[in-house]
């Protein structure tokens, strides 16, 4: 029996709708990274509200789906019905109901080339606009006249203040400024390049984690750039199996941690390169692949256990030895010794296990 989409069709195009803000706002933290904003929220006042210290900037999302259809000066100030006021134009609703302080501005975002008159208040996105002529300024506000606001505002005041943004058309392009922007921020996380499929994970957590939740929750929450990119860090690290702070460990610290082993800095720097490299390998692996690097990790990892507690029960010797007990262990586990995992991927197990996790041969 045929089945017809078309009672779901609204509410699939609402979906898509607010899918495509989600990302678009996750550009507007991106942009806060950058220095652009000193806060974000989103659906606060507005779609996205974003903050210059004490002045905000309210910014409206509206994406259309048809072909051909564009909005103009007209289109963004016409009632939603014959019998409605201007209040409930696009315009109206982004003018009204919030405060209005020295500094505010409005962005109208949309996902088309807007028509000629509204393309004159066109701004790239972290950058001013043109001034508008005259024509088209006075038509915007005769077409809102009778449009009341408070702290004695007017039209003009916020028609001056109107930013239009013009993003890409699909929630696929805007996701690829998206991916472009992320992975620098994910590289110096990670301390090395990041495989796409991490990119792309840390963008879903991020809007599926971070934006969306945050928009269903009771109340609106500002983030600031160093809260927002403790979240991105934490979303590398959900990725990634990293700690919490989302870095790779430096260099020193492996050394430090080797020094009582009396591995000298120049051997630690191999090892530690040889680390970064398995890292990489195991990121990037699927499947069975993965799994058997996950196994070979835990297994390592107990004999790290068996080797500390050994060393803390006077079984072994700090420093040398117990580094000598825990490489000699791990070259002769069967996997390594039978040929199916090689030497040189069980040694960098072991030094990636000494890099994040407590001594193994010495107490600090």
């Amino acid at each position: 029996m045929p089945v017809s989409l078309a009672p779901a069709d609204g509410g699939r195009r609402s979906r898509r709708g607010f899918a495509y803000q989600d990302v678009v706002t996750l550009l507007d933290c991106l942009d806060m990274l950058d220095g652009c904003w000193t806060a974000v929220s989103w659906e606060d006042l507005e779609d996205i509200l974003c903050h210059r210290g004490d002045a905000p900037v309210y910014r409206q999302v509206k994406t259309i789906e048809e072909a051909g259809v564009r909005h103009s000066v007209a289109s963004v100030c016409r009632p939603e019905s014959p019998k409605k006021s201007v209040d409930t134009s696009y315009l109206g609703k982004l003018f009204l109901g919030k405060p209005l302080p020295d500094g505010t501005r409005f962005t109208f975002i949309v996902n088309e080339t807007p028509q000629r008159d509204l393309f004159e208040f066109a701004v790239e996105r972290s950058q001013s606009r043109e001034p508008v002529s005259a024509a088209v300024r006075d038509d915007a506000i005769s077409r809102l006249k009778g449009l009341s606001l408070p702290d004695g505002r007017d039209v003009a005041w916020c028609i001056d203040r109107l930013d239009v943004l013009v993003e890409a058309r699909t929630i696929e392009h805007v996701e690829g400024e998206v991916l472009q922007r992320l992975a620098p921020l994910v590289r110096a996380c990670l301390g090395q390049e990041p495989c796409i499929t991490e990119v792309v994970d840390v963008m879903t957590w991020l809007i599926a984690d971070c934006i969306s939740r945050q928009a269903r929750a009771l109340r609106p929450r500002h983030f600031t750039a160093d809260e927002f990119r403790a979240a991105l860090e934490e979303c590398v690290r959900k990725v990634t199996g990293r700690r919490q702070d989302g870095s790779t460990e430096l260099l020193m610290p492996l050394q430090q941690k080797l020094r009582p082993a009396g591995v000298p800095d120049t051997e630690a720097e191999g090892q530690h390169d040889a680390m970064l490299a398995f890292r990489r390998r195991r990121r990037s692996s699927i499947g069975a692949r993965r799994q058997q690097f996950d196994d070979l990790a835990d297994k390592i990892n107990s004999i790290c256990t068996v080797t500390m507690a050994k060393r803390r029960g006077g079984l072994l010797e700090a420093g040398p030895a117990a580094y000598l007990a825990t490489i000699s262990a791990v070259s002769e586990m069967p996997e390594v010794a039978g040929g199916h995992v090689s030497l040189t991927d069980a040694l960098a197990v072991l030094c990636d296990i000494t890099a994040r996790c407590q001594n193994r041969y010495a107490d600090a």
